[in-house]
């Protein structure tokens, strides 16, 4: 039994051309494939812990090179307060259960502190 005949280009081109005009046998196959969803992108910034001093709240938080302070007006002299820059992010607020901060496009992102409110 031969697996593989050998084929005139003659009769590839005819047989091409008598099934260019008919439709597919099975519409599904012919339907684009559904574009998955890209995975979110990992957080910039991890929540590890906060305090009060002075009755200000201060949050620590893991970036990817480094940790920061950050509070809404403490005097720490390491503290970030909002309008300081973290990395490729501008620090925008400090509330009660999240930080707030901008990418380099203005959009917002939210690190949630749940774990960490009392």
């Amino acid at each position: 039994m031969d697996l593989f005949p050998g084929q005139l280009w003659e009769s590839l081109q005819l047989q091409a051309a008598s099934t260019q005009g008919q439709a597919l046998p099975n519409p599904a196959l012919a339907a684009p494939l559904p574009v998955p969803m890209p995975e979110a992108a990992p957080e910039p910034f991890t929540a590890l812990g906060e305090w009060r001093q002075q009755g200000q709240r201060v949050l620590v938080l893991q970036g990817q090179s480094d940790s920061y302070l950050l509070c809404a007006a403490c005097k720490l002299p390491k503290a970030l307060r909002p309008g300081a820059k973290l990395e490729h992010y501008l620090f925008k607020a400090l509330e009660r259960d999240r930080v707030v901060l901008l990418d380099a496009e203005g959009r917002e992102h939210a690190i949630t502190l749940s774990r960490l409110v009392n």
